[in-house]
């Protein structure tokens, strides 16, 4: 295997390109309605701020009133999680035509075959090639894990529907959760990495995913 494959500068097909900054804005919104969740749109802050506020004003409130009022203003940022999750499943969707009829290269053969060539590179050049396959392999787990976020969502939202036992569903859920942490820290790798790159040898790569490149 070549050095130069193991480049990050390369050309990047339109339908690429509109894929990636689609998927990041998908990213970030689930992001941001899990942050207002946990944080402006608490339902157990907001249910005690509730009951406190109504009991000022002279009045009164039982917590499961003011817990109910406080989920229901939640749920109506929640739904917007729903419609992003499905737009990101739409997306992943996208993502798998464009890798079989315009790149034609599976992220986790990609990764695979750069580990496999590592051998054949010059030592006083591993390091990069070794970094690039470590980026790659970190897609395909991007790419897995996005996978079980979309079907661990569609199966969460019909739920009901589908008669899931108790159980399953908080499994689940509790995974689901967790693994949202994961697009927390890969966005930060991602940004990180791609400023870094661009102060080294791959200058451009910013642009590229915006104009295509050469």
């Amino acid at each position: 295997m070549k050095e130069s494959n193991y480049s990050f500068k390369k050309y990047q097909p339109a339908s690429l390109r509109w894929w990636h900054w689609l998927n990041a804005l998908a990213i970030l919104a689930l992001l941001g309605t899990v942050l207002l969740r946990k944080t402006f749109l608490s339902w157990r802050t907001n249910a005690a701020f509730i009951k406190t506020k109504v009991e000022e004003g002279a009045g009164s409130v039982t917590p499961e009133v003011a817990e109910s009022i406080a989920k229901a203003l939640r749920d109506v940022m929640w739904q917007w999680h729903y419609w992003i999750g499905f737009a990101l499943g739409a997306l992943l969707v996208g993502r798998i035509l464009i890798g079989l009829f315009v790149v034609k290269k599976c992220p986790a053969t990609h990764a695979v075959q750069s580990a496999a060539g590592l051998s054949q590179v010059p030592k006083e050049t591993r390091i990069g090639a070794v970094h690039y396959t470590l980026v790659k392999s970190s897609y395909a787990l991007f790419y897995l894990i996005t996978l079980y976020m979309v079907l661990s969502g569609i199966l969460l939202y019909f739920k009901k529907d589908l008669g899931l036992a108790k159980d399953l569903t908080s499994f689940l859920k509790e995974v689901h959760e967790w693994l949202m942490w994961f697009f927390v820290v890969f966005v930060v790798g991602h940004i990180a990495g791609v400023f870094i790159a661009e102060n080294r040898g791959d200058k451009g790569i910013t642009s590229d995913m915006i104009n295509g490149g050469e």
